[in-house]
């Protein structure tokens, strides 16, 4: 038998079939104390009318009658003994569903956030290697819009091969972008930048540093759902940043696929486990919804299920609430990290178990 393709909760289910057994088995022994019964008064009678031929029928009948109160006797015992250790046993597996489920939970919460990491670790990778092309170190350093048009070339030939960024801008000192890979698509050349903080934070570190900011919607790609990273754009011999690449990671590309893994399309030995009512969210530091299975969540805190204990855990764990809509598990998963990267976010399982209708 293939344990994984069944639920913690069969264990209770299996403790309820063997008891509605026993108990019929119990009835059973009861309806044959009855009949027992029956024809021990009709041998009592017999011997009665018999008078001394009907000795014989009368110790069958005391016998029958010890034998009735033995049956009596044991029925009882065991009817309430088996309903003393049947809720014993269910309350036994209900705690243990709920451990393996919680655990599961967990275990696959914390399996989003780690492919999560991985995959934000190579943006953090590529920006620190693109902001070194010459061509981008070429246009900041002259200035020259012809310089700046190869630049935007050169930023487009990388998003070829790189289809998760929605776009790559080249940036001045001043917070001016002065170049993107995709011109035909977002037309950012001249925006400002200057007060966003991945590009300020870009400025201030050495060359080999990177700056993150947390998934926002972008006016220089169509208000899309981004992560931006920067990373300054040192002259000759690493002389004060000329400017700054930015990628714009496509977050909603990444939700779409991490989404489609955690329910199921991967994941299918624990379809079962996420057959019930299931929301998972992605949730960062300050508790904000990044991404759900709740569309009108993003964006938001979430205040749909209570954080407190998960947001001060920094690592997975589970808990069972009890609320006015039944029982939930809620389960999470902190950002593990990868090499020298970690988002610090969560992934939150918050799945109904048991409803109170």
């Amino acid at each position: 038998m293939e344990l994984q393709h069944h639920r913690p909760e069969h264990i209770a289910e299996i403790a309820a079939s063997i008891q509605a057994r026993l108990e019929s088995s119990v009835r059973e022994i009861r309806d044959i104390h009855e009949r027992t019964h029956v024809l021990s008064i009709n041998a009592r009678i017999e011997a009665a009318r018999s008078g001394k031929h009907g000795v014989g029928f009368k110790i069958v009948a005391d016998e029958f009658g010890r034998l009735n109160n033995e049956i009596d006797s044991v029925s009882n015992a065991l009817a309430a003994e088996i309903q003393q250790e049947s809720k014993r046993l269910m309350e036994i597996s209900d705690v243990m569903a709920k451990q393996v489920r919680g655990q599961r939970l967990s275990q696959i919460a914390l399996s989003v956030m780690d492919v999560i990491d991985r995959n934000l670790y190579e943006r953090s990778c590529d920006v620190r290697w693109w902001a070194t092309d010459p061509a981008a170190v070429k246009a900041l350093e002259t200035g020259d819009a012809v310089d700046a048009e190869e630049a935007g070339r050169r930023l487009g030939v990388i998003l070829d091969s790189y289809t998760v960024y929605a776009d790559l801008v080249l940036v001045d000192a001043k917070g001016i972008v002065r170049a993107n890979g995709r011109p035909a698509s977002y037309r950012s050349k001249g925006a400002s930048v200057a007060s966003e903080s991945w590009f300020e934070a870009s400025l201030g570190g050495s060359p080999d540093t990177y700056s993150f900011r947390s998934v926002h919607k972008s006016p220089l790609v169509g208000n899309k759902n981004i992560l931006a990273y920067g990373c300054g754009i040192a002259g000759a011999e690493g002389r004060v940043p000329l400017g700054a690449l930015g990628i714009l990671f496509d977050w909603e590309s990444l939700e779409r696929a991490v989404m489609g893994r955690v329910t199921g399309i991967d994941l299918k030995e624990d379809i079962e486990v996420l057959r019930l009512p299931t929301n998972i969210s992605i949730v960062d530091a300050e508790g904000v919804v990044l991404s759900s299975t709740i569309d009108s969540a993003i964006g938001s805190p979430a205040d749909y299920v209570d954080l407190s204990s998960v947001l001060a855990s920094k690592g997975s764990g589970y808990r069972v609430d009890r609320a006015d809509g039944g029982t939930r598990v809620v389960a999470w998963g902190y950002s593990p990290g990868f090499e020298t990267y970690a988002t610090g976010w969560y992934c939150v399982i918050d799945q109904l178990i048991d409803s109170s209708d």
